[in-house]
């Protein structure tokens, strides 16, 4: 089971995967140099992901440091299965619109995008015997 993550825990949990290992004070220098934000609540936040299993303390001397306990490869596909399912109902539709119309995609992006797309189509015509 996924754990239900909010969007202050989503931007922690990236920092944490790419800093890995790392201490708190490293997590909220950075967050904090996105939003206004006590280190407090970014502490907070660690503790939540920790209480929740998805960060781990790791033994030693110094400042606490942590680890995800979650790999990011496999994470995310699941993350974004369960935005699907909940927030669009089952249908991929506005996603795939909203890559469709979305300016903020990279000629790099639209590349992976259209290697998924050929992907896909290949698999369906593999799998579909009524092809």
């Amino acid at each position: 089971m996924i754990p239900s993550l909010g969007e202050l825990e989503m931007q922690v949990l990236q920092q944490v995967w790419d800093l890995q290992p790392c201490t708190e004070r490293q997590v909220s220098d950075l967050i904090r140099q996105e939003r206004d934000i006590a280190r407090t609540t970014v502490l907070k936040t660690l503790q939540r992901l920790e209480s929740k299993g998805v960060l781990e303390r790791l033994p030693g001397d110094g400042p606490i440091r942590f680890k995800a306990t979650l790999d990011k490869k496999k994470l995310l596909p699941q993350l974004v299965r369960q935005f699907v399912n909940t927030i669009l109902g089952g249908s991929p539709d506005p996603l795939v619109a909203y890559f469709a119309d979305s300016r903020q995609l990279s000629a790099d992006d639209l590349k992976q995008l259209k290697t998924m797309t050929s992907r896909l189509t290949r698999d369906k015509k593999t799998n579909d015997p009524s092809t």
